[in-house]
């Protein structure tokens, strides 16, 4: 009678994906730079995507997202760990960009004690993903602190170094591949 019913319904876990597309964003940084730091604060602006029209060009925008935190401190979120920035339902559907605006940051160097500017040069990323209808999509930005005090009058740089895709925990596109 189990089998008969879990083989109906399809078993429980199933059902919290019938509500709707989920989407989540995260933030990690690549290990350039980042050990220079104590602690680097980044303040998060604005989150958004860029839906793909198709055949319906005038409709061609970005959608805004609410990230669900204002900073993050990306010497925390290295390697395997990632920052959670958003999680929530969007429209099912073709997307070809995402747009994390970051208002650049502030971070405690290691050596000096002292507090820097972090100037953030992140664009929108022209990103291909889909979000399916009863699934979670996750995009992880890999981010990295770059140290440009050697051009001046530049100072340490956040930059986008890749991405991942994952749809329903597999991964479906990473780059730089690897």
């Amino acid at each position: 009678m189990v089998a008969v019913v879990v083989g109906i319904t399809g078993g429980m876990p199933c059902l919290r994906y019938a509500w709707g597309a989920t989407l989540e964003v995260y933030l990690t940084d690549h290990r350039d730079a980042i050990t220079d730091f104590r602690q680097l604060e980044v303040g998060i602006e604005a989150l958004r995507l860029r839906p793909n029209p198709g055949l319906k060009f005038w409709q061609h925008g970005w959608q805004n997202l609410q990230p669900s935190v204002a900073t993050v401190d990306l010497t925390r979120y290295t390697g395997t760990h990632a920052a959670l920035i958003f999680r929530g339902e969007v429209t099912a559907g073709a997307y070809e960009g995402l747009q994390v605006k970051l208002a650049g940051g502030a971070g405690l160097l290691k050596e000096q004690e002292s507090t820097i500017p972090i100037r953030s040069v992140v664009e929108p990323l022209q990103l291909a993903f889909t979000v399916a209808p009863q699934g979670i999509t996750r995009i992880v930005l890999d981010l990295t602190v770059v140290d440009m005090r050697d051009h001046p009058p530049r100072g340490y740089e956040l930059q986008v170094k890749g991405y991942a895709w994952y749809a329903n925990g597999t991964l479906v596109t990473k780059v730089p591949p690897g």
